[in-house]
C-alpha cells in the first residue's frame, strides 16, 4: 500500500468531515436509492419461487411471502436462455424452484450504435457485447428491486453477476433458509452478521451462544473481528449518502482499516451474500442497506 495514493482524493467529502469513498457527480439513475433504513432498504436472499408467489397485501405495498417482506431481492440461478435485442438482453434464470426473465441494458458504445442503426430489427442479427457476457448453463447472481407489471413479476435495477464458485450457490440458499427461519420465529435474529457472532472480552475468548447457519469468524488477536469492522466502517461512510452517486470502494477500506486486499474482497462478498451491503458502480464499490 506504500505506493498507493490516498483514496480520499477521489471523494468530494473532506477528511475533516469524516467522509470517504467514491462519489459519482453525474449520478446513476439505474441504481435504487436507499432511504433512511427500515425494511425498504433490506436486500432479501430468496428463491425464484418465493419471488413468483409473493403477493402485495395492500396497493403499492411490499410483496410478502412466508412472513418475509420483499423490496430488494437477490437470488441465484442458471441461465437457461439469452434473447439478444442489441440495446438490451433478456435472461431467463432458473433455480430449481421456478424461472424468471431479467432484462439487462447495455452501456457498450458499439451495442448502442448498432441498436440505433438497426432500430427494432429481429433479434440475432447482431451479437451484442452484453449478450456475450452470459452463457446458457452458467450460474449467475441477480440483485434488484421487485416490481409487478400486468400481473408478471419483474426485477428492476437488475445487477447480474456471474458466479465462479458453486460455494456461492450453497451460501445463498443457506442465507435464504436463515431469513425464512428468522421471519417465522425458528431462529433468533443476530444484531450483526452471523459470521461475526463471536464475542471476545479481555484474554478470555468465549464465543457467544448464538444460532448460526454459518462458520464462525474467530479472531484471537482482535476483540472485534474484521467483518464487523468493515460493516461498521461502510455504515458510517454511507450514512446520509445517496446510493445513486456514492459508494465505499475496497481501496478505501484497505487503507482505513489496514486489511489486505484479498481479505477485504472476501469479507465484502460475505456481507453481500448475507444482505448487509450490495455492489453499486462496479464489483469493488458497495453501499450499505
Amino acid at each position: 500500500m506504500s505506493g498507493y495514493q490516498p483514496y480520499n482524493e477521489f471523494s468530494s467529502v473532506s477528511n475533516n468531515s469524516g467522509g470517504g469513498g467514491f462519489e459519482n457527480s453525474q449520478g446513476n439513475g439505474s441504481r435504487p436509492a436507499t432511504g433512511g433504513g427500515g425494511s425498504q432498504s433490506t436486500l432479501m436472499p430468496v428463491t425464484i419461487k418465493q419471488v413468483l408467489e409473493s403477493k402485495q397485501m395492500v396497493q403499492d405495498g411490499p410483496f410478502v411471502i412466508q412472513n418475509l417482506e420483499l423490496h430488494h431481492v437477490v437470488f441465484v440461478g442458471v441461465v437457461r436462455n439469452v434473447v439478444d435485442k442489441t440495446s438490451n438482453i433478456t435472461l431467463t434464470i432458473e433455480d430449481g424452484t421456478g424461472q424468471i426473465d431479467v432484462r439487462q441494458w447495455t452501456a457498450d458504445p458499439t451495442d448502442i450504435a448498432n441498436a440505433n442503426e438497426q432500430g427494432e430489427k429481429q433479434e440475432g442479427s447482431y451479437s451484442s457485447q452484453i449478450s456475450q457476457m452470459y452463457q446458457v448453463g452458467k450460474y449467475v447472481k441477480v440483485f434488484g428491486a421487485l416490481r409487478e407489471f400486468s400481473g408478471k413479476k419483474n426485477v428492476q435495477y437488475a445487477v447480474v453477476k456471474p458466479i465462479d464458485s458453486f460455494n456461492d450457490v450453497i451460501a445463498h440458499h443457506l442465507s435464504a433458509m436463515k431469513c425464512h427461519a428468522i421471519a417465522n420465529g425458528s431462529l433468533q435474529s443476530p444484531a450483526y452478521p452471523n459470521t461475526d457472532s463471536t464475542a471476545l472480552s479481555g484474554s478470555n475468548q468465549q464465543p457467544a451462544q448464538e444460532q448460526s447457519l454459518f462458520v464462525q469468524d474467530n479472531s484471537a488477536s482482535d476483540p472485534k473481528p474484521a467483518l464487523h469492522k468493515i460493516l461498521e466502517f461502510c455504515a458510517a461512510q454511507c450514512e446520509g449518502k445517496d446510493a445513486s452517486n456514492f459508494a465505499v470502494h475496497t481501496k478505501l477500506i484497505e487503507q482505513s482499516l489496514s486489511i489486505s486486499e484479498a481479505d477485504v474482497k472476501t469479507y465484502c462478498q460475505t456481507l453481500v451474500d448475507q444482505g448487509f451491503i450490495y455492489p453499486t458502480f462496479d464489483d469493488s464499490s458497495f453501499f450499505v442497506l
